[in-house]
């Protein structure tokens, strides 16, 4: 995590010696009382400044924050100067899951808290590994950010690993939802189920007091999966609410099916190209309607389609690569992923690329509420930096840096039901903080400028590799 060629910047800038020794030697055990000393400290709510401030933090949460002055006695001082912004939140990550063994994968705890994401929603992964990682978090013998899990995703596929679950019929779906809230999920996850399953899903969720969220069905339209009560939508191709966008929403939806029964591997990308092309802005604005009427939030994952676009040309961060297992990088070889992925298949998946940016830009300028989500880890999908490319992505899309920002700390704490506890830098909350070097307000790529990771009231690091 040392970042060693900004030490001199770091010193001239006033950093303490302590800080200068904990940038190479990881902190551990939350301090009695540690000081943040005039900051400009980031408001994610009113999305502005509140220069020079001190930020006292004791134990696990935050003390006080007002205008700079003596730091009081039996005060640590950690840092002076920077931005201070709330833990950041990656609201759709896939740990224990789809690419990630637990057997190795604690490693991607870490690096999220090196790239600031102190909060993380899994969305399909192996139930049991997550539930001892949060028990392991929570005692300090690992550690890594606040998880939040849904344990195995809902799909008509045979399930043979345990990040899925087969639910084709509605017992399926009640079974499902009471024993994943008996088992400790936090809410649950569809990845696509049959229309006759997923009505009876949503009304035991709501019998059991338990949220669901995920891809939007097949056979399920938007307006129907917000007045059902879906919390969130996950993507938007892969969720086919382009379907929804399209000026033929009936028959581009039969388009897909019969792609989807086809078993022709281009057949579905096709057929959601052609709802693409289909776009229809009075159909795409009914449908942001019922989102935002419903209270159902969009995890555009833009970063994922983008990846995926530019698979066989994506150049990795060979460090991080180098942490994975070696048949994860043989899989991620440039020469695999060309063979797997044909010159025409890529030319599909740059279309829908483009297809999502759009839709995702129409339905924020429709009030639809979003959060910042990656989805990794699929291919060349790095957990940590593809968080901070989701929210430049989400700037270009059409957010202000504030919005974007907002996104990925504030909302997604309230859609947590958390925003009483964390989520933003003020008296009382969490202290799940990043301090950094530069304004992400004027520039969100600025998150990446990251001098101090705080984790619960502990420093876990200094400077991001």
């Amino acid at each position: 995590m040392a970042a060693y060629g900004r030490l001199p910047r770091m010193i001239k800038r006033g950093l303490y010696c302590a800080v200068l020794l904990a940038s190479i030697v990881l902190q551990s055990g939350a301090q009695d009382r540690i000081t943040l000393h005039d900051v400009n400290v980031i408001d994610v709510r009113a999305g502005k400044i509140v220069p020079h401030q001190d930020v006292v933090i004791e134990g696990e949460r935050i003390r006080s924050v007002g205008p700079t002055g003596k730091p009081g006695r039996g005060a640590s001082v950690q840092h002076t100067g920077g931005y201070v912004i709330p833990g950041l939140w990656d609201m759709h990550v896939h740990l224990a899951g789809v690419n990630a063994d637990p057997k190795w994968s604690g490693v991607l705890l870490e690096r999220l808290l090196a790239y600031g994401i102190t909060s993380a929603r899994d969305m399909g992964s192996d139930l049991e590994a997550l539930k001892q990682w949060r028990k392991e978090i929570g005692d300090g013998s690992r550690r890594g950010p606040t998880l939040y899990f849904s344990g195995p995703m809902l799909s008509t596929q045979p399930a043979s690993v345990p990040e899925q679950r087969t639910v084709r019929t509605a017992d399926d779906a009640v079974k499902a939802v009471d024993e994943l809230k008996a088992q400790g999920a936090d809410f649950i996850k569809i990845l696509h189920i049959p229309r006759a399953a997923y009505f009876p899903l949503s009304e035991e969720a709501k019998k059991q007091h338990i949220e669901f969220v995920g891809h939007l069905p097949f056979g399920v339209t938007v307006q129907e999966a917000a007045a059902a009560g879906q919390k969130s939508i996950e993507h938007i191709n892969w969720s086919v609410l382009a379907l929804d966008c399209s000026a033929h929403p009936k028959e581009n939806r039969e388009r897909l099916f019969a792609a989807f029964d086809s078993k022709e591997a281009d057949a579905y990308d096709r057929a959601v190209v052609a709802a693409d092309k289909d776009f229809d802005e009075k159909n795409c604005a009914g449908a942001a309607e019922a989102m935002v009427k419903h209270g159902t939030w969009l995890v555009p994952t833009l970063v994922s389609e983008e990846i995926g676009a530019n698979i066989t040309t994506a150049r990795p961060d060979e460090s991080y690569l180098k942490l994975l297992p070696k048949k994860l990088q043989e899989d991620w070889s440039a020469e695999k992923l060309k063979t797997e992925n044909s010159d025409a298949h890529i030319e599909l998946l740059e279309k829908e690329w483009m297809a999502d940016q759009k839709i995702a830009s129409f339905l924020h300028s429709h009030g639809v509420k979003m959060l910042a989500g990656s989805d990794s880890l699929d291919a060349m999908n790095f957990p940590g930096p593809s968080l901070h490319r989701e929210l430049q992505l989400l700037v270009e899309m059409g957010m202000t840096p504030a919005e974007s920002l907002r996104a990925a700390t504030l909302s997604a704490a309230e859609f947590m039901g958390k925003a009483a506890e964390i989520g933003s830098v003020e008296a009382g909350k969490a202290a799940d903080l990043l301090v950094l070097r530069e304004n992400p307000l004027k520039n969100i790529g600025n998150t990446r400028t990251i001098e101090m990771v705080i984790v619960r009231g502990s420093v876990v690091g200094v400077g991001m590799d």
